[in-house]
């Protein structure tokens, strides 16, 4: 493997000599107060940082639907953020040739809702905090299925020394490495994080189901942030499945009595299925539920068992085509769930 030892000084550098030009711009993340947030740089990035160790949303959800072509932009974020910017790249939402995806080595986050600011941006130190207490580490991060910075266009990963290397994984990727000063070298030695133990398959069973879903009260925060839920004209916004006013009314003289909020368990259902070809894994859902409840492991273990049937695995790469957008006719002959 090839690529270039790098620190934050030659890297800022390098994005300077991006964003120089007209309509280019950064985004990663930076401080904001007292925390580590997401951020875009139309000039200096001075106060980038490369490890954010907060997670309180998905920074894809923010580029949905950009299609010009003039615009130019580096993204600097975590595997889970890059692999949503793919997943989004397949359904079209995104140009292609717009961004530059470089996915960075995550330590883990903890949850900005309840977060103290006091955790470091170096990524030694923040897993070495970590490893001492991980009771705040999310749910997503322990059982993430790719933390390691392989997919998009570059990657950045640490070495177990704490050095910074990247590494082109595209043409793009290769022409972001040119603007970094030094040479290409060959990769020897051994990096932080390795590649993911595979988990057991997610089980559950309706009673399980109902009781988590009990609390929900239908604010649809989970639509909203998930980074892959993109759809204009999203379902839940009529009244075929969510009624209001009289289509509410009307629909309660047909069904009878009902525990309200209405609908809550066929719209996470339908959430579910719509999302489990391209769901990350982040728990972006989950940061954004006021009630707390166990998102994450209903809509990353039912998306991973059944990206698993057809060998695949969401923004692992841009060329590997959404199963349910394609037909192979003996591509579920093997499987074994």
């Amino acid at each position: 493997m090839q690529g270039k030892r790098i620190d934050k000084e030659k890297l800022r550098v390098a994005l300077n000599r991006f964003v120089e030009k007209q309509n280019h711009i950064v985004y990663g993340y930076g401080k904001n107060g007292i925390f580590i947030t997401h951020k875009i740089y139309r000039d200096n990035p001075e106060d980038l940082s490369l490890f954010n160790p907060y997670f309180g949303l998905n920074g894809a959800t923010f580029f949905y639907r950009v299609f010009g072509k003039d615009i130019k932009v580096v993204m600097l974020l975590r595997p889970c953020e890059i692999r949503a910017l793919i997943e989004l790249v397949k359904l079209n939402q995104i140009e292609p040739e717009t961004i530059t995806m470089i996915s960075i080595d995550c330590p883990g986050t903890i949850s900005q809702k309840n977060a103290k600011a006091d955790l470091p941006d170096d990524f030694i130190e923040i897993k070495k905090a970590f490893d001492k207490d991980d009771s705040g580490l999310r749910w997503a991060c322990k059982f993430c299925r790719e933390k390691r910075g392989v997919v998009g266009d570059a990657g950045i990963r640490v070495q177990e020394d704490g050095g910074l290397w990247i590494f082109p994984y595209t043409d793009k990727g290769s022409d972001f490495l040119n603007l970094i000063d030094g040479e290409i070298i060959e990769y020897t030695a051994k990096f932080v994080i390795s590649e993911s133990i595979k988990t057991e398959p997610f089980v559950t069973d309706m009673d399980k189901f109902y009781n988590d879903f009990s609390k929900c009260i239908l604010c649809k925060n989970c639509r909203d942030m998930c980074p892959v839920c993109y759809c204009v004209d999203c379902l839940f916004n009529g009244d075929e499945y969510l009624p209001k006013g009289d289509a509410f009314i009307n629909k309660m003289l047909r069904t009878g009595t009902q525990n309200l909020p209405y609908g809550k368990e066929i719209f996470h259902m339908i959430r579910m299925y719509h999302v489990s070809q391209t769901c990350v894994g982040c728990g972006a859902c989950e940061e954004a539920c006021p009630q707390d409840i166990p998102l994450t492991k209903y809509f990353k273990g039912i998306s991973e068992r059944l990206q698993n049937l057809f060998s695949y695995m969401s923004g692992r790469d841009i060329k590997e085509t959404i199963p349910y957008l394609t037909f192979k006719e003996d591509e579920l002959k093997d499987a074994e769930d």
